[in-house]
């Protein structure tokens, strides 16, 4: 059961619950510049990545994951913090969520939509699950060939 007086656990339910009920950009684009499917065999979750391209950088995202509250709230949440962001900005974000996941020490100027992830590191079974969505964004940045 979650503690209410907890900060963290108060972030868990007003970010990852919220999201995972009511998830974001979930609309397929009409002709993304790339996608990727990615899968956890595990647990048999499945997230389609599509983005759209422009001068370089995120102009719009839309993520459709089947899956359990951590994978479908990550995608939804993710969505959100990178639109108008480059590659390499993505790719450090998602170093930025590996770290609160796993447990270790992450930059406090993070956003509490992150950070809102960090109970994951008491679940490690569900470590992959909020980083599913992120692979399927690295996927479909990498495919992109001017994204790279």
């Amino acid at each position: 059961m979650l503690s209410t007086a907890d900060p963290l656990d108060a972030l868990y339910r007003d970010v990852v619950l919220e999201h995972y009920r009511k998830p974001r950009n979930r609309k397929p684009l009409n002709h993304p510049s790339a996608s990727a499917l990615v899968q956890n065999p595990l647990c048999g979750d499945q997230v389609r990545v599509e983005i759209r391209l422009e001068r370089d950088r995120l102009s719009e995202v839309s993520v459709r994951a089947r899956g359990c509250s951590i994978t479908v709230a990550a995608g939804s949440v993710m969505t959100e913090l990178v639109r108008g962001c480059s590659a390499q900005e993505v790719r450090g974000l998602m170093t930025a969520l590996r770290q609160i996941v796993y447990g270790e020490p992450a930059a406090s100027a993070l956003d509490d939509r992150l950070r809102a992830f960090a109970r994951v590191a008491q679940l490690p079974a569900r470590e992959r699950c909020a980083l599913l969505p992120w692979e399927g964004l690295v996927q479909a940045l990498e495919s992109d060939s001017s994204a790279a």
